[in-house]
């Protein structure tokens, strides 16, 4: 066994540790592809609703169909899944890479692009996030997983925009899709390489496939747990609300702070810093005690942080402004998504993760269309502002629910199978 710090502890396992290093690579493609496709979007329209049009494509299909594709899942190899998705993630990047090159592209096309990677999605997050819990080798590692998960992703989302802002200024989007495109590879070859006791497959235990059936009782039990209902509840808000901050930052940075695709580089780099920051620490936590704790605060804090960051005057305020939404942003969501696998038993493991796919992939684009269409009537800054209050009344009411129900989620976490999930 490896010899590493014990904040990076997943490390230690020989199938996580291939796909840390592939995902550090991959997740560096994929954020010069948005900075690539919000710039070239913003560049076609000029318009805040269509940054809001784009993300609602990319992620209708997760609204959609998430949930329906949890149950599938869970009678599948998640690792022969996962690689067919990144396989599909990687075709759709060279496609959008030749049009752009060539000057073929339109706002249309790239909707049309952005509609079959959400489809993707809604496979293959809840796949990545449900293989975690197999790929490590001790179920108390899962959290150290997730949290290392998300230090890859915000060390990409810091790298990345970066890169893909001066990229974008010297060749052009086309280069980054190009980029994207190849960075795939890098999962794929990781995910070939793993080896695994038992096939991933989260019921195994010979009962049909009813993936109708499977859906509705994946929403009974998550309705019917209080502490599952209301985390749930609470990130599709945060994520209504919230997340529209990331999406409409090309408008921000051009719009209200008077810049170009690097001052977005440089916007997106303040987020990154602040959602490493939260990433580092969530994954020192030792122990599941404190996880609701900084679920419920970090959603509060999201609210919070969008609204200052609604009020930047400067490009260097508005970089140090982003830094807490990345915290919080970051913060909110590993807290939450290793709650509730940890509080899931294994059978219905994948189902839960799909319900949160949907809370944090599916829910925020209609925030977004919101957030779009309050942009072009009252300006950019003004749609975060209103966005960001109502996020924190939302987050303060659950965090009190959420206090109130603490011993049960310490009972779900101490043992998932002794909680009557009742269906």
């Amino acid at each position: 066994m490896m010899a590493v710090p014990d904040s990076l502890r997943a490390l230690r396992s020989r199938n996580y540790r291939l796909f840390f290093m592939a995902q550090a690579i991959s997740l560096t493609g994929l954020w010069m592809h948005r900075i690539a496709m919000g710039w070239l979007v913003f560049r076609l329209t000029a318009l805040n609703s269509a940054l809001g049009i784009i993300d609602f494509a990319a992620s209708v299909s997760v609204f959609l169909f998430a949930p329906f594709a949890g149950a599938l899942i869970e009678r599948w190899d998640l690792r022969k899944t996962l690689f067919c998705c990144q396989a599909g993630c990687m075709a759709v990047a060279f496609i959008l890479a030749f049009l752009t090159l060539t000057g073929l592209v339109t706002f249309h096309i790239v909707v049309f692009m952005s509609l079959i990677l959400g489809l993707i999605d809604a496979f293959e997050l809840p796949c990545r996030y449900s293989l975690v819990s197999y790929m490590v080798d001790r179920r108390e590692d899962v959290s150290n997983g997730v949290a290392l998960n998300s230090v890859n992703f915000n060390i990409a989302r810091m790298i990345g925009p970066s890169i893909g802002g001066f990229v974008i200024h010297a060749l052009g989007e086309g280069v980054c899709f190009l980029v994207n495109g190849f960075a795939y590879s890098s999962t794929l070859f990781a995910v070939k390489k793993m080896k695994m006791d038992r096939p991933p497959i989260g019921r195994n235990d010979g009962s049909s496939s009813r993936p109708l059936r499977d859906t509705l009782e994946g929403l009974t039990m998550a309705r019917n747990f209080a502490p599952s209902r209301y985390l749930l509840i609470l990130i599709a808000f945060t994520g209504f609300f919230c997340f529209p901050s990331i999406v409409l930052m090309p408008a921000m940075a051009k719009s209200v702070l008077g810049g170009n695709s690097q001052t977005l580089g440089f916007l997106l780099m303040g987020v990154a810093v602040g959602a490493l920051a939260g990433s580092f620490i969530m994954a020192s936590l030792k122990s599941y005690d404190r996880l609701s704790w900084w679920c419920t605060r970090a959603c509060l804090g999201f609210g919070i942080s969008v609204i200052l960051f609604s009020l930047s005057g400067n490009i260097y305020v508005g970089i140090a402004l982003a830094a807490p939404v990345g915290f919080s942003m970051v913060t909110s969501t590993i807290s939450c998504n290793t709650l509730l696998q940890s509080m899931v038993p294994a059978s219905a493991r994948s189902r839960i993760m799909a319900l949160y796919t949907l809370a944090i992939l599916g829910i925020p684009p209609f925030g977004s269309l919101l957030a779009g269409k309050l942009g072009d009537s009252f300006g950019t800054d003004w749609a975060l502002f209103i966005c960001g209050a109502v996020s924190s009344a939302i987050a303060y009411y659950y965090l009190k629910k959420i206090d109130r129900v603490k011993d049960e989620i310490e009972t779900a976490l101490e043992d998932p199978e002794a909680v009557q999930w009742q269906i």
